[in-house]
């Protein structure tokens, strides 16, 4: 593997692991029960995406499943305030705009690569960070509304 990858590989994981951080603080500055489970749950989703990322250093590499579908939810929303009564739909807001803002980091940086392995690395992060704002959205539509169903 080519260490300018690798260096970005690295530098992915360390943006993975100051998310989780930044959920397990958001964590701890909640008062509410269901937002504290809201933020440690994105917490434990940070290392799963971790764990994803570290794949790419073995022999099997790092493979994307499905094809996920942006439906701009987050696009709509403004991040609530972080406060320590903030409810666990404004939590799933925020991580929304967190997802958003990385899958638009990927996709920029995607585009300044020539055709490659750098490249090819870049759209995959962009489409992996695409995958979890698409899970927040749908947490966000089918959670934070039961009285629709």
């Amino acid at each position: 593997m080519d260490t300018e990858l690798t260096a970005i590989i690295n530098s992915a994981i360390a943006q993975e692991e100051q998310s989780r951080e930044f959920y397990l603080r958001l964590a701890n500055l909640v008062s509410q029960a269901e937002t504290k489970d809201t933020f440690e749950y994105l917490a434990r989703e940070e290392l799963e995406h971790k764990a994803f990322l570290q794949s790419c250093f073995t022999p099997a590499g790092c493979k994307l499943v499905g094809n996920p579908q942006d439906v701009h939810l987050a696009e709509h929303l403004q991040a609530p305030e972080i406060t320590s009564d903030m409810s666990p739909k404004e939590a799933l807001v925020i991580a929304m705009k967190q997802e958003e803002s990385s899958h638009r980091f990927y996709q920029t940086l995607a585009a300044l690569q020539p055709p490659g392995e750098i490249r090819d690395f870049l759209e995959k992060m962009a489409q992996m960070e695409l995958s979890h704002k698409e899970k927040m959205e749908y947490l966000y539509d089918n959670a934070a509304f039961p009285e629709v169903w």
